[in-house]
């Protein structure tokens, strides 16, 4: 995720300028402990600007981690004797960026791993900036208790931010198919 920098960026999200101002305001930011939550459908460039904010603040030297959410639940399977030191790593970064957040949706497990982050992320007081492909709507309406606690402390830390527009990735696939049918008409000839 190394390309994923503002200098990159194609200006294809509206919400490119949140990002920038978040890395400006970063000091305000951590002392707020205020995060973003990057949601709308999938290939919207959510992790992309999560990505962006990253390498901005990394580039200043502020520690950043960033995991996609699968990855969390695999460690924490993997390492389940040291489970609350993960944790403990994981709350202890200035900012932790978790993609793809909602991924525990189908199990027990999952949803005991991702109240354990996001509380332990909530009682340290750092923020944290999630990215999801549930809807504002979904997370205001949990429907049971056990999201409820998640969604409750997630909505509270952090400002949601929507993501619309079509798949960034749909529009790649279709360039690289057309440069592809391109060089085929050319052999071709």
């Amino acid at each position: 995720m190394k390309e994923w920098t503002f200098k990159n960026d194609k200006g294809l999200s509206e919400n490119t300028v949140l990002a920038k101002l978040y890395v400006k305001d970063w000091e305000t930011m951590k002392a707020e402990n205020t995060g973003y939550l990057f949601w709308g459908a999938v290939g919207t460039g959510k992790s992309f600007l999560a990505g962006c904010i990253a390498n901005a603040l990394l580039k200043q030297e502020i520690e950043v981690r960033m995991n996609n959410f699968a990855e969390v639940l695999n460690d924490l399977s993997a390492n389940f004797s040291e489970k609350n030191t993960y944790i403990k790593n994981l709350c202890r970064v200035p900012l932790l960026i978790l993609d793809d957040f909602g991924m525990e949706r189908g199990t027990e497990y999952g949803l005991e791993q991702i109240y354990a982050v996001i509380d332990g992320r909530y009682r340290s007081g750092k923020p944290l900036i999630a990215t999801t492909n549930l809807t504002l709507q979904e997370l205001k309406n949990p429907q049971d208790t056990a999201h409820a606690r998640i969604y409750d402390r997630l909505l509270e830390m952090c400002v949601p931010v929507q993501f619309k527009g079509e798949s960034l990735r749909k529009r790649t696939a279709q360039e690289k198919l057309g440069r592809m049918q391109k060089r085929i008409k050319e052999e071709m000839r």
